[in-house]
C-alpha cells in the first residue's frame, strides 16, 4: 500500500481500530512514534468527533505526506486542520489556514477538470484524486496529487473532508543561453 492510502484509511477507521492502524502504518512506512497527542490543543468551539479528527491527523504531524482536515462542503469545507509537514512544505502557518477554503493553494493556472472533479466528489460525497498545479505562500508552484475522501459519522452524513496530498517542486525551466552576435567586420575596422 502506499502512503496515501495507508494514512486516508487509517484516519477513516472507527474509534477502535485507529490505535492499531496508526501503528501499522507506522511500522510499514517507518515512520518515527507516530502517536495521539498526549497535549489537546482544541478551541473551546471544537465538536468532540472534530477533536478527535484533529489528534488522529496530528498524530501524523511529521509523516513525510500532507493531510488537510476540512469540515462539511455546506460550510464551503473550511480548514481545521493542517498536519505540520504540509505546513512547513508550503509556507502557511495554521493560523493562516484555519477557517479558510483549501482553494487558497490554487493559483491562478488552475485545472478547470481537476476543479470540476472535486466538486463532483464533494456532491457525491465519494472519493477523488486528482493532480493540481499549486502553490506555496511565497508564489512558488508546486505539482500535487491529491486524493480527497469524506469521513462519514454516525448518522451516515459527511462530516468533515480529509485531504491527502503528495507535492513535489517544479523546476524551473533552464534560460535559453543568449547568442552572441558574431562582430561586424565593418565595425571593428578589420578588412580595408
Amino acid at each position: 500500500m502506499t502512503l496515501r492510502r495507508d494514512a486516508l484509511a487509517a484516519l477513516a477507521a472507527d474509534r477502535g481500530a485507529f490505535a492499531d492502524r496508526l501503528a501499522a502504518l507506522a511500522d510499514e512506512h517507518d515512520l518515527d512514534a507516530a502517536s495521539l497527542p498526549t497535549e489537546p490543543d482544541h478551541p473551546a468551539d471544537r465538536t468532540e468527533r472534530e477533536a478527535r479528527l484533529v489528534d488522529r491527523v496530528r498524530a501524523l504531524d511529521d509523516a513525510p505526506i500532507g493531510l488537510t482536515l476540512t469540515g462539511p462542503a455546506y460550510r464551503d469545507t473550511p480548514i481545521v486542520y493542517v498536519n505540520r509537514w504540509f505546513r512547513e512544505w508550503t509556507g502557511y502557518g495554521m493560523d493562516e489556514l484555519r477557517d479558510r477554503n483549501p482553494r487558497l493553494f490554487q493559483g491562478p493556472d488552475a485545472d478547470p477538470d481537476a476543479r470540476a472533479d472535486f466538486r463532483e466528489a464533494l456532491s457525491t460525497w465519494s472519493t477523488v484524486t486528482v493532480e493540481l498545479r499549486n502553490r506555496r505562500r511565497d508564489g512558488a508552484p508546486f505539482a500535487n496529487r491529491v486524493t480527497l475522501r469524506p469521513l462519514f459519522g454516525d448518522a451516515g452524513t459527511v462530516t468533515h473532508w480529509v485531504a491527502a496530498q503528495e507535492p513535489e517542486p517544479i523546476e524551473a525551466p533552464e534560460p535559453e543561453p543568449i547568442e552572441e552576435p558574431e562582430p561586424d567586420e565593418r565595425l571593428d575596422g578589420g578588412g580595408e
